[in-house]
């Protein structure tokens, strides 16, 4: 009974087929369909959105100058040494006065954390250069 059933399907099938025409494409098919597709709004999620915005890193940089500024032009007194920090523990006496929270920085840290700030700095800036470059469309 389901061979007697899939022979009628199958009748069924090929008497459609040769019944109907062949269609082709109009002549603008190609242009009509890529004007569709410029016209298309781009969806929301496909959108370029940076990691940090322009503010963010008008505020980075603001406050990195700041630093810089007050590095150089610091209330300490100037020594002809290149490699003289200016003493933080003055910034930490003036805002909190407990025993407990006066930190001393060896020089070591200073210049250790002076150099990974410009490191990250520097590898910010080329990174995004690169992926910039690397998703321009």
């Amino acid at each position: 009974m389901n061979t007697n059933e899939n022979k009628q399907i199958d009748d069924l099938a090929r008497r459609v087929i040769e019944k109907a025409t062949l269609e082709s494409p109009s002549f603008d098919f190609t242009a009509q369909i890529m004007t569709q597709l410029t016209d298309l709004k781009q969806s929301e999620t496909t959108v370029y959105k940076p990691l940090i915005s322009k503010t963010a890193w008008f505020v980075i940089f603001i406050g990195f100058a700041i630093l810089l500024g007050y590095t150089v032009t610091g209330t300490q007194s100037q020594t002809l040494n290149w490699f003289d920090f200016p003493d933080l523990n003055v910034l930490l006496n003036q805002k909190i006065s407990t025993s407990m929270f006066q930190f001393t920085f060896s020089k070591i840290v200073l210049y250790a954390l002076t150099l990974l700030a410009l490191m990250v700095l520097v590898q910010v800036s080329f990174l995004k250069a690169y992926f910039d470059k690397r998703f321009e469309l």
